[in-house]
């Protein structure tokens, strides 16, 4: 390999530029002292990580430099909230308000027809005229959640109604539980029953359900269906009565299926999905240290369900190969480490789910360190769980048919950095088979024109199959450009540097078969951060001083 060759390699193998331009070779005479220019170097920050293999850069028109990470987490299928309403029965009987007692007071046993002898004008008879009977039952409902109400979407209430009475009863059945969507009334039926009674069916889909009555009001219970049950007898001349005679309801629920339940789902464990995600752009960095001004998680996430569900952020960690680091948030509304995600307020078929969008960045937690971490990947393990800040009670619905929840966390790091000895590396091969008897010794000459605002040191090492030869070098490859008020780069700075290799390095060069090049970049002592713009280039001419065996 001829001189020439070897001293650009030297300087230019940290950037990994192109040098398809050396490709065709420059015939020289060497005769005693050789001053030589080699050429010019241009290249910006943007091919810089280009060539480092860093995917993950982003450059907007303005040329700032970021790089963006977006995964998504979502919930799972979080069925507990999806209350089963099982088959249930319940039963009510109105026994016959002509008691032994009355019968005695009539004067007859039971069971006995009313004869005409026995009606006598001004003369009561107690077996005789009008009476009401009323029962009420309250089911309460074996439900996994307090449930407020439901809008039915399938299913069937089956009343069966059977009377051993041999007089027309005039029943009366209210549900005050029971609501028509069509017209919002509740349900009520009246009709005659005679000896073996009647059947209803109701379809349920047909029907709100409120949960909340109590036998006397609304709004002052939970899980209750509550049955109004009201029999009407008027006895006359040649009905017979009995004292044992009774007429019974019974309620069979059966195959209820709902579109919508309401009711306070308390604080009840809300499941992500969790996962983690590799982070290739500190792969090519060493040991030292980065901080970043600006870094930022965004999370936008989408919650089609009609509850606010709070995410715990504690176990989002950022990992390396020897640390680890959680993260920590401030919180909304005094909620450590959790933010609040609203859910649907009013429910509606046609609801559209809630859009709530947080930052996490530097004014509200430690993000910050965790990207200043270097880490190789960040795990996104969450917890949740439903109605956040409880309202006791908390007014919630669950969708049979929802959107679910989806979170897509977006992690933006701009490039406004403060690099402390940040260290980029290259091994190349070196395949020296020119000979190199006449070269006393070589100077390397840099000038570079830099507009990066950070500084950079070249050390260059010289191996022979993985051994140090020891003609290391280190120099001053260039200084940082000057920067403005906001840490940005306002024009180039120059530095010169010569590099020697001695006749003892040179010799041992010649037995080298690879090469490791590190570049040491730091930011102005100066300056706490500054911003890396992807338009930021450095400018190297090349020369060469050799002194040559005539």
């Amino acid at each position: 390999m001829n001189t020439k060759k070897l001293v650009l390699l030297c300087t230019i193998l940290v950037t990994s530029c192109n040098i398809s331009y050396l490709d065709n070779e420059v015939d020289v005479k060497w005769s005693g002292d050789l001053n030589m220019p080699i050429g010019q170097i241009n290249y910006t920050l943007t091919d810089l990580f280009q060539e480092l293999d860093i995917n993950d850069i982003n450059e907007d028109t303005a040329g700032n430099l970021s790089f963006n990470y977006i995964e998504s987490i979502s919930g799972s299928e979080n069925t507990n909230y999806d209350v089963v309403i099982e088959d249930i029965s319940t039963f009510i009987e109105i026994k016959s308000p002509l008691t032994p007692a009355v019968f005695d007071a009539a004067g007859v046993s039971s069971p006995h027809t009313i004869v005409a002898s026995e009606i006598a004008p001004g003369i009561p008879n107690p077996l005789l005229g009008p009476q009401n009977i009323s029962e009420q039952k309250i089911q309460k409902l074996e439900l996994s959640k307090n449930l407020t109400g439901a809008s039915f979407n399938g299913g069937e209430l089956t009343l069966n109604i059977v009377s051993t009475f041999s007089v027309d009863v005039n029943i009366t059945i209210e549900i005050p539980s029971l609501t028509s969507k069509s017209e919002g009334t509740t349900y009520q039926i009246s009709q005659i029953v005679k000896n073996t009674g009647a059947q209803l069916k109701i379809p349920l889909e047909n029907y709100n359900v409120d949960f909340t009555h109590n036998g006397n009001n609304f709004e002052q219970a939970t899980n209750n269906v509550v049955i109004n049950f009201l029999a009407e007898f008027d006895f006359k001349l040649g009905d017979t009565v009995r004292d044992d005679d009774k007429i019974s309801l019974s309620a069979n629920l059966t195959g209820a299926e709902t579109e919508v339940i309401y009711g306070d789902f308390k604080q009840e464990s809300f499941s992500f999905s969790s996962q983690s995600f590799p982070i290739d752009f500190f792969d090519n960095f060493g040991q030292g240290n980065v901080r970043f001004a600006n870094p930022e998680m965004k999370i936008k996430a989408t919650n089609g369900y009609g509850f606010p569900v709070g995410i715990n952020l504690s176990n989002i960690k950022a990992k390396n190969k020897t640390s680890s680091l959680n993260l920590r948030y401030d919180g909304d509304q005094n909620q450590e480490n959790t933010i609040i995600i609203d859910g649907i307020e009013t429910y509606s078929s046609s609801a559209t789910p809630v859009i709530t969008e947080i930052i996490i960045d530097k004014t509200n937690s430690n993000f910050s360190d965790l990207v200043s971490l270097k880490p190789s990947e960040i795990i996104i393990d969450v917890t949740g769980n439903a109605n956040p800040i409880n309202t006791f009670p908390n007014l919630n619905f669950f969708a049979s048919i929802n959107s679910g929840f989806q979170a897509e966390l977006e992690i933006e790091v701009p490039l406004e950095v403060k690099f402390e000895n940040i260290e980029l590396s290259r091994n190349v091969e070196f395949n020296n088979n020119e000979d190199m008897e006449n070269f006393v010794d070589l100077i390397l000459i840099l000038n570079t024109e830099n507009s990066i605002p950070l500084s950079g040191n070249l050390e260059v090492i010289f191996l022979n199959n993985g051994v140090d030869l020891n003609v290391a070098k280190s120099f001053i490859a260039f200084d940082a450009a000057d920067t403005d008020s906001n840490g940005k780069s306002n024009g180039y700075k120059t530095t010169s540097t010569e590099v020697t290799f001695s006749e003892n390095d040179l010799e041992k060069i010649k037995i080298a078969t690879e090469i490791d090049v590190k570049c040491t970049l730091n930011s102005p002592e100066d300056k706490n951060e500054v911003k890396l713009l992807g338009i930021n280039d450095v400018i190297v001419n090349i020369a060469t001083k050799a002194n040559v065996k005539l």
